[in-house]
């Protein structure tokens, strides 16, 4: 590439990667691309060889330091666009970096290949956390805060995982934490339901129990999380006492006793030093980042048994799930039972918001093969709507990104009761969800299923039925299994319009 913006590049290879990397170095030189010319091999060869050779000259005191000048500048590019993840996984050719913004990946552009493992190092060095004394070879944990000096304002911490790859070299994902600004206490604008904000409500208002989130990464339930605690907090007149471990630190809690978890502890045995110092420290409130091992989980028990209130999360699949993930971590059964126990399940996922400039009419969107003709029928027969007024994720516009204006809460929530929890530890889990699905009025708790939320969200137009099937569930295993709820899909469907329209 010519500093007058002209590219050669050899014949079939200029959408390329390595050719990509040049370009987008040249780019950030502030060198603007004029034009793309596709010669034979041998020509760029003899342009080569007719150039002046310049001898190679590695100042090895600054390489780190511009490795953490580009470390920064990816950063701070993610940012400015709202990303959440930044993935950073070096190849033979290049270094591919990516970023998620509203759930969906995107590539921010290529390094080269030499400068990715170098990068990732750069990273580790200025991190706190398991990084510290890792190799290249082996995986490594960390947190990069604003102290390092390479994170944009609005960025308060980088988490770091690092991946030693198959092929001798490494891949490096860094979740983002913004900047509060300031303490949110809004639940219900995350997008959950009428029913579903109500029993968050009602599970704030107690402090004993356990209540127990659940979600992939990147679900939102860290926000929810802070929100309801913060929400009871001030709910409460700010009368009781809350206690928090992480490992980062992430929650962001009023009022809060957070302990800190130091780099280089074994994480377990810092948790436990942890909860044992939360019991003598008179909490209301206990928050544990996350119930990760079976010493913890028995002490998240035994706290909720004496009378405290635990908040915390767990890998699971589902609301009922939680409790089978509970009993392999070691809980025992019979203190599972108890609803002074086990005071909330809940579980989430996230789903793009459909931007209104651009989304696609369902019609539209299966005759430009954005939709399957045979999904959108059946959706529309399911969901009763007018096939114009129910949308597919458009081409993205100048209002969005990629075609989402954002990102909506679809959950569920239980609010368990004895006869919930007996059946499903000592009979059938199947029962068990039965009952919770079953209305109130024919003697059952009257709960929804993450799927049925979500679709709820496809009828009145706001979520692509394309991103349900790929992030919740596929469409037939609710007409399998859930059809008997359809009347009241499209009823909560006809009152979730009416409510956007009154907002708007």
């Amino acid at each position: 590439m010519f500093k007058n913006g002209i590219v050669l590049v050899a014949e079939g290879q200029r959408h390329a990667a390595e050719a990509k990397v040049v370009m987008d170095k040249a780019r950030r030189l502030g060198i603007r691309l004029t034009e793309v010319r596709e010669l034979k091999t041998t020509v760029i060869e003899q342009v080569y060889s007719g150039a002046e050779p310049r001898k190679a000259s590695v100042n090895w005191k600054n390489l780190d330091l511009d490795r953490q000048k580009s470390l920064a500048r990816i950063v701070s590019e993610a940012s400015q666009l709202g990303a959440s993840d930044v993935h950073i996984r070096v190849l033979e050719s290049h270094t591919e970096v990516k970023v998620r913004v509203n759930g969906r990946m995107r590539e921010l552009g290529n390094e080269p290949a030499s400068d990715g493992q170098e990068m990732i190092r750069a990273a580790f060095a200025v991190s706190s956390g398991q990084g510290a004394s890792g190799t290249d070879s082996t995986f490594q944990q960390g947190a990069m805060f604003q102290k390092s000096g390479l994170l944009p304002d609005n960025v308060e911490m980088l988490r770091l995982q690092y991946t030693p790859t198959s092929d001798q070299r490494g891949a490096l994902v860094m979740r983002l934490k913004y900047v509060g600004k300031n303490i949110d206490t809004d639940v219900d604008s995350l997008g959950y339901s009428q029913q579903q904000s109500m029993d968050l409500k009602n599970m704030r208002l107690k402090t004993n129990g356990m209540y127990i989130f659940a979600g992939k990464v990147s679900s939102g339930k860290t926000t929810t999380l802070q929100r309801c605690l913060n929400a009871m907090y001030l709910d409460k007149k700010k009368e009781i006492s809350i206690y928090a471990a992480e490992d980062p630190k992430e929650l962001e809690l009023l009022g809060a006793i957070q302990a800190q978890i130091t780099a280089g502890q074994n994480a377990n045995d810092a948790f436990k030093m942890a909860m044992k110092a939360a019991l003598r420290s008179d909490p209301n409130v206990i928050v544990l980042g996350e119930i990760r091992s079976e010493e913890l989980t028995s002490m998240a028990v035994e706290a909720a048994k004496t009378g405290h209130a635990l908040w915390s999360t767990v890998h699971a699949g589902s609301a009922l799930g939680i409790l089978n993930r509970l009993i392999n971590l070691g809980a025992d059964r019979e203190d599972l039972k108890d609803p002074r126990t086990v005071g909330g399940l809940i579980y989430q996922r996230l789903i793009g918001v459909l931007c209104p400039n651009c989304k696609v009419a369902l019609p539209e969107a299966v005759r430009t093969n954005l939709v399957e003709e045979d999904l959108a029928l059946r959706l529309v027969k399911l969901t009763g709507q007018n096939p114009n007024e129910v949308f597919c994720r458009g081409p993205g516009c100048s209002s969005c990104f990629m075609g989402l204006a954002g990102r909506t809460v679809v959950a569920e929530t239980i609010r368990p009761d004895a006869r919930l929890l007996e059946t499903y530890m000592d009979s059938s889990r199947i029962e068990a969800e039965r009952y919770w699905i079953k209305p109130k009025e024919d003697g059952g708790l009257g709960g929804a299923p993450v799927m049925h939320h979500a679709l709820v969200k496809v009828g009145a137009g706001i979520v692509d039925i394309n991103e349900v099937q790929e992030e919740v569930d596929l469409l037939e295993s609710y007409e399998r299994d859930l059809s008997y709820l359809t009347d009241r899909l499209r009823s909560e469907i006809a009152a979730f319009r009416q409510q956007q329209g009154r907002k708007r």
